[in-house]
């Protein structure tokens, strides 16, 4: 089932009528009681944009007579491009909203009490210059506490990394640690989430020359890693994940992915629909950005690697981290130059398969669940892995 949850023009808030995006569920456990955090707009071309909280019951009816204006475009600085992705979650533990915003050239944390009463905020990485949002999922685990995950596009946006976030609760101890590349396809990877459970994976719009449009990058289920620290040494490849939902082309483009089950406890993925960027506005004399928010309901097919037949990605370099390819039935590769692909059953084990790539197309049937490229010298490689 697909179905709207904010529409701009329907809706009688001046400061929403010009575009809507970037929906994050937020559940106050202390209150029992649902947020959605989200961006909006009453500038007609997009570049204003602010954060907004407001109820949200379990038939995905957003109550506007509660809705919080909590990061106006003026905030933190003057910016040409303000608070344009924001994620976010609640610490039952000291009773806290924590929300991330990527603003003008940097991207930010805040602070909020119960009631969205700003108490702090900081930098979380400056210079970031990306509008892609920074999502943050705490991992909870004894060796890693207080510690939390985090993605975001890097470089050029056609690849995804991975940071950690050291001491994540207290701004005065807070430090992102940059983890490197995660996975590499497409060339506008944009706002993006991801998940730890059922397993680690991304969500994350790219932006074609086509169309916008969803993907995903498949991760191992955490107790397939033995520390949190063992992500540093793995990579993902990505898959199409628009097969899985259904939707269609009255929606023109979509982005902005956020999965969740809350609050109705449903699997679902909300969105921006870009309805009208295909068009030139006559008041503006560009391209529309009235996005609006929709949600998909989906199930656990989009978690499992089966579902998208193909996993694929890019690598250029001399040694790859330990790419994840579970129940593949072939590997591809596609290299530059001679290599070596090694071959693991599981991430630390002392044995390995190596097997001789040459220049060209090569084919590994049945490769293990982990795959490494090793080269003399720098390599330019495309894997696929065809997955049964």
């Amino acid at each position: 089932m697909i179905r709207p949850v904010l529409v701009p023009s329907r809706l009688p808030v001046s400061d929403l009528r010009g575009g809507v995006g970037t929906p994050y569920m937020v559940y106050d456990v202390r209150r029992d009681r649902y947020w959605l955090l989200f961006t909006g707009w009453s500038d007609p071309t997009g570049l204003k944009r602010e954060g907004f909280v407001a109820p949200v019951d379990e038939g995905l009816n957003v109550d506007l007579s509660g809705l919080r204006k909590i990061l106006p475009s003026t905030f933190p600085e003057p910016a040409e491009y303000t608070n344009n992705a924001v994620r976010g979650l609640y610490n039952e533990a000291r009773d806290e909203f924590y929300v991330t915003s990527t603003h003008g050239k940097d991207a930010y944390i805040f602070v909020f009490d119960h009631e969205w009463v700003l108490k702090g905020y900081k930098v979380l990485v400056g210079g970031f210059n990306k509008d892609s949002g920074f999502p943050i999922r705490p991992t909870g685990a004894y060796g890693n506490i207080r510690d939390a995950l985090a993605v975001a596009p890097i470089g050029d946006s056609s690849a995804v990394g991975l940071f950690m976030v050291r001491n994540f609760d207290d701004l005065n101890e807070l430090k992102v640690e940059d983890w490197g590349e995660l996975g590499r396809w497409g060339r506008g990877n944009d706002v993006i989430d991801f998940t730890t459970m059922p397993r680690f994976q991304v969500f994350v719009e790219v932006d074609s020359p086509n169309k916008w449009i969803l993907q995903t990058y498949i991760g191992p289920s955490l107790d397939e890693v033995w520390a949190i620290d063992d992500l540093k040494n793995v990579a993902l490849l990505e898959a199409s994940l628009m097969p899985l939902l259904g939707v269609e082309d009255s929606l023109t483009q979509i982005g902005h992915p956020h999965y969740t089950t809350l609050p109705d406890g449903k699997p679902k993925l909300l969105f921006a629909s870009f309805r009208d960027t295909w068009s030139t506005r006559p008041d503006t004399k560009r391209e529309g950005y009235t996005h609006e928010i929709w949600a998909v309901y989906v199930d656990e097919s989009i978690f499992n690697p089966a579902s998208y037949g193909e996993l694929r990605g890019v690598f250029t370099g001399v040694e790859s981290k330990w790419y994840y390819v579970p129940h593949a039935d072939r590997l591809l590769v596609s290299i530059s130059g001679e290599a070596e692909l090694h071959q693991r059953l599981d991430l630390h084990d002392e044995v390995e398969q190596v097997t001789k790539l040459s220049r060209g197309i090569n084919i590994i049937d049945k490769p293990a669940t982990w795959v490494k490229i090793k080269a003399g010298a720098q390599v330019k490689a495309t894997i696929k892995a065809v997955i049964k």
